[in-house]
């Protein structure tokens, strides 16, 4: 049964999209709610963004999930997958394919909006 892959991939699925959620609404947030925007807010996306490299690091340049993900879908006979999560399924469910080096640079990218938006309030 193919079901903690699947698990997985939701998991990594909602971990996304809450952090690019999270991340773009951070500046609608600071405005409103300047004081919920304290020093914390850097350190915390600076942490994600750490263990985000950190990981890349340990993984040898992939995401966790994804290598957890590939390590389930093995150990239940599916074919695991080389590039990149976000490539792979942009591709799969959507029919889109991410420019180069797109699914590197996205995640810091992201990061990048709470912590800039931090140092202009």
């Amino acid at each position: 049964m193919s079901i903690i892959s699947r698990l997985i991939l939701a998991f990594h699925t909602l971990v996304l999209f809450a952090l690019v959620v999270v991340c773009i609404a951070s500046p609608l947030v600071a405005s409103s709610y300047p004081d919920a925007f304290n020093t914390y807010v850097l350190w915390f996306f600076g942490a994600i963004g750490v263990l985000i490299l950190g990981s890349w690091y340990v993984y040898a340049g992939q995401c966790p999930l994804t290598v957890w993900e590939n390590g389930f879908r093995k150990s239940e006979g599916r074919k695991t997958y080389a590039e990149p999560c976000m490539d792979r399924y942009a591709r799969e469910w959507f029919g889109v394919r991410l420019p180069w080096r797109f699914s590197d640079i996205f995640p810091i990218a992201i990061l990048l909006i709470p912590v800039v938006t931090r140092f202009f309030i």
